[in-house]
């Protein structure tokens, strides 16, 4: 019997029992569709963390002191002496209440240059960027986020208005585009910021600040103008290696790479368990086959009695499962398509087509067919012809 054949008998026995072969399908439906959706979901998680870190910065390096805050002076020789920087900022923030009408809350209150909203990719949604001006005169002057926008000001244009920081006025100049969460889960919107030259003279008291944003030109003089910084601070301050692990440095391009990493550890680990599930499928496939050897023995037998060879049993049994195998796939190809297309429409996730996933899960289910129909098909190529058509 050629394969043609084969096809033909293994589909026409199909046929007979189409519930049984619809509930062996499911189980490779559920494994083929959990692996399209578990690597769909890792991939999309991979770009949206990427994309959040760009927004927080390319090219970015921070600089905490842990116990010696930074000085105007240290923020120059770093400019100075690192041509490699192309953007460098203070940041300082204390918590003050925050008041407007008769809405009240408390929120930290950032100081930065303007540079910082280029570094970090932030646009404005209405309004300005602090001036040159509003930095060397000490204006009273704040750009604020869209959750503080909501909290104190509802449907009211805020730009213009007056707000009140530790009852001192500050009138807002800018609203921030909406970013949404951080990856600690923190509202980025739920901002308030103004220039660090103003905050230091009316509201902290000081004009240092413990931590220093820079971005370079290039991602590759990140590690060169990391490794700089800490030098210069090193040999300024003339502080020992003990005293150097007060300042903590983190870079986006690390940050990057340590998200990449665990990304790439979660999607291994949905590819495992969805290729678990296919397992479990291939066993519901040889449970199912083995039961149906065992009511068409006497089928077998008479095919036997009339010339059909052993390997022609095998092939027409392998066949059988293939299909099986195949229009599982097919399926939960389909259901896992459009269950992460779900997915991604109400999560706002982007959407990353994966042929490289869809191929490697209808090989794997296929390949699971054939490797679980293997012993059912070869019990029933191994019956005795006589024996099989005496049996009831």
């Amino acid at each position: 019997m050629n394969i043609q054949n084969s096809i033909i008998v293994a589909i026409r026995a199909l046929q007979r029992n189409k519930m049984r072969t619809l509930l062996t399908c499911i189980g490779i439906v559920i494994g083929v569709a959990s692996v399209i959706i578990m690597v769909g979901i890792g991939n999309s998680a991979r770009i949206a963390v990427r994309e959040k870190i760009h927004s927080y910065g390319t090219n970015a390096i921070s600089i905490a002191s842990v116990k010696k805050p930074f000085t105007g002076s240290d923020l120059k020789d770093i400019r100075r002496f690192i041509p490699e920087i192309q953007y460098i900022t203070p940041m300082n923030y204390w918590e003050y209440p925050v008041k407007y009408k008769s809405k009240n809350i408390t929120r930290q209150i950032y100081g930065v240059s303007n540079e910082y909203f280029i570094m970090n990719n932030w646009q404005l949604e209405s309004g300005n960027f602090f001036t040159r001006e509003d930095m060397l005169s000490f204006d009273k002057v704040v750009i604020i986020g869209n959750s503080i926008r909501e909290e104190l000001f509802g449907d009211e244009d805020p730009v213009g208005k007056v707000i009140l920081i530790n009852r001192i006025p500050f009138r807002v100049i800018g609203i921030l585009m909406e970013k949404g969460m951080a990856l600690s889960g923190r509202d980025l919107d739920n901002i308030i910021l103004g220039p660090s030259t103003t905050l230091a003279l009316k509201l902290y008291g000081t004009s240092n600040f413990f931590v220093i944003y820079v971005s370079t030109y290039y991602e590759s003089q990140i590690e060169y103008v990391r490794k700089s910084i800490l030098d210069l601070i090193q040999r300024k301050y003339s502080l020992s290696d003990d005293q150097m692990q007060d300042y903590k440095i983190s870079t986006s391009k690390e940050l990057l790479q340590m998200t990449e990493q665990v990304s790439g550890y979660l999607t291994i680990a949905f590819a495992v368990v969805a290729a678990i599930s296919l397992i479990v499928g291939g066993i519901g496939i040889m449970n199912i086959m083995l039961a149906s050897v065992s009511e068409r023995t006497r089928e077998i037998g008479i095919r036997m009695a009339i010339g059909a060879k052993n390997r022609d049993i095998l092939l027409q049994f392998l066949i059988e499962a293939l299909i099986i195998s195949s229009l599982g796939g097919i399926s939960g190809i389909t259901i896992g398509m459009l269950v992460y297309v779900f997915f991604t429409s109400i999560s706002h996730q982007p959407f990353i087509f994966s042929l490289l996933s869809v191929v490697v899960s209808f090989l794997f289910a296929a390949f699971v067919g054939i490797v679980f129909g293997y012993f059912p098909a070869k019990k029933a190529s191994s019956l005795n012809p006589i024996d099989a058509l005496r049996h009831e």
